[in-house]
């Protein structure tokens, strides 16, 4: 009996510790589940909380660059017009200066032109002097010119005859004006060359008479190498008078 009653105990003593340590397993356990949940629960919030703010600053970072990036291009192309502009703006101002130049010399060469004695004036000739050479009524009319034609004028006058030349070419103008088909519509009355002018003086018969006889004139062999000016004269009889002045290249008469 002694030895069954220390068994129970002993038995008893074992069903007891069974019992708490089954007790603290189930504890630990359910310690282990809580803190196991609670690590689920937890950990997505916090990396979902953490990653966000993460992703944001990263893009703003990226952003903040890009636009720095962006800032930066642009400062330098608004250097870059800025030295463009001022570039234009110095090379303005020269060509101003040029301009300004340009003109203060026109201006001078043209005070000087007019101030000077050496000033060439346009040739021109008094009625008495065109007298000398041409009828009255031609000289009227040679007087009221000037330039060119004027100094032809005086030319032809003042000149020595190429006896030569100047016979062959009285006798072509006049065979061209009897030959022509208007021959009748005018009235030749002077063909006078001398080295390398000629002057013709007439009459106009029949109105554009003139018109049609030169025009025929300029299609001859006549008209080539030459200058020619020609002008009618108006009377108070009512008449038209025909003045032509012609001058042949030098090089022409020599080759004839």
């Amino acid at each position: 009996m002694k030895y069954l009653g220390v068994l129970i105990l002993i038995l008893l003593l074992a069903i007891a510790s069974l019992f708490v340590g089954l007790q603290m397993g189930k504890g630990q356990l359910n310690q282990a589940e809580e803190s196991q949940s609670n690590q689920l629960s937890k950990t997505p919030r916090s990396e979902g909380v953490t990653s966000l703010p993460s992703e944001l600053a990263i893009e703003s970072s990226h952003l903040v660059s890009e636009l720095k990036q962006e800032v930066l291009q642009l400062k330098q192309q608004l250097a870059e017009k800025n030295s463009l502009i001022d570039a234009m703006n110095s090379s303005m101002g020269l060509l101003e200066q040029q301009v300004e130049l340009a003109y203060s010399e026109i201006d001078q060469v043209t005070e000087q032109t007019h101030d000077s004695p050496f000033h060439p004036e346009p040739d021109s000739i008094s009625t008495d002097q065109a007298n000398q050479w041409v009828p009255e009524n031609f000289a009227n009319a040679i007087a009221s010119q000037q330039g060119d034609m004027v100094a032809l004028f005086k030319r032809h006058h003042q000149a020595d005859t190429n006896q030569e030349w100047a016979t062959e070419r009285e006798q072509a103008l006049k065979d061209s004006f009897a030959l022509s088909e208007y021959a009748d519509m005018v009235n030749i009355t002077s063909v006078n060359c001398k080295t390398s002018t000629c002057e013709v003086r007439g009459e106009e018969l029949e109105p554009n008479g003139w018109m049609l006889v030169s025009q025929r004139l300029q299609e001859t062999s006549l008209s080539k190498n030459a200058s020619t000016w020609t002008y009618l004269i108006g009377n108070e009889e009512g008449e038209t008078l025909i003045h032509m002045l012609s001058e042949v290249d030098d090089s022409t008469v020599e080759n004839q």
